[in-house]
């Protein structure tokens, strides 16, 4: 499964030569070149990594990041000329976990992805969620990359949330996922209004891939707690 790298930069030409040096690498590149774009394409596919210029146009880019952080828990690596001290520490405390100092050398920003990536992997494997394409229970087909949902054949079309809560459900599935859990993995840490929103995207998926929403086969509720898949059948 490829890697994917978001690229925020509102230079479009120093987006362009960082996204050609990262496909060349072999992973799976966007760029965007301003604040709206960067957070469409993080809310339709949540990335593996994050590179951004904090000079970002229209709002300020360590607001930015710090709203990127608020997001999800992916590493987000600084890209900037501004080599200060000040610039550095202002961006790691608003969540970035990297800095690098424009010009770069290439092998550089990709060891520093290398590393990011490292840390990725190894959490996987300590929840055993490496090498996972997808999900595979009874009649129930999930791929992650293709955003494809089939039951018993069927192709099943679910909104943006649905699917984010349905893949981080069987990415765990067997464990069971508190309701805060899933509302900061999906929402984010400054998501309000409670469960609610949680519970009706909940009935809304079970009613699209359960036959009996009543008796479910695949989606589990523990009361008090929050949700479970039933174990994945696929081999990673």
């Amino acid at each position: 499964m490829k890697r994917r790298i978001i690229v925020a930069d509102s230079d479009k030409q120093s987006g362009r030569l960082i996204k050609n040096l990262i496909s060349a690498a072999g992973y799976e590149t966007v760029t965007v070149s301003n604040f709206s774009e960067c957070f469409t394409m993080v809310s339709l596919n949540t990335p593996d990594i994050v590179l951004i210029d904090p000079d970002f146009p229209l709002q300020d880019g360590i607001k930015t990041i710090k709203k990127l952080r608020e997001r999800g828990s992916f590493p987000i690596i600084a890209v900037s000329e501004n080599g200060s001290e000040r610039a550095v520490t202002e961006a790691l405390d608003a969540g970035a976990d990297d800095y690098i100092r424009k010009p770069f050398l290439s092998g550089e920003l990709l060891s520093r992805i290398k590393a990011a990536i490292r840390r990725i992997e190894q959490y996987e494997k300590l929840l055993g969620l490496d090498n996972l394409e997808g999900y595979e229970h009874g009649g129930l087909r999930v791929e992650y990359d293709r955003h494809s949902v089939k039951v018993n054949g069927n192709e099943v079309h679910l909104t943006k949330n649905e699917f984010k809560i349905l893949t981080l459900l069987c990415r765990y599935s067997g464990r069971v996922l508190t309701y805060d859990f899933i509302i900061k993995s999906v929402w984010g840490d400054g998501a309000t209004g409670g469960n609610g929103i949680l519970r009706v995207n909940i009935t809304n998926l079970r009613k699209k891939i359960e036959q009996n929403s009543n008796s479910p086969l695949y989606l589990f509720t523990e009361n008090g707690v929050g949700y479970r898949m039933a174990e994945n059948q696929k081999c990673g």
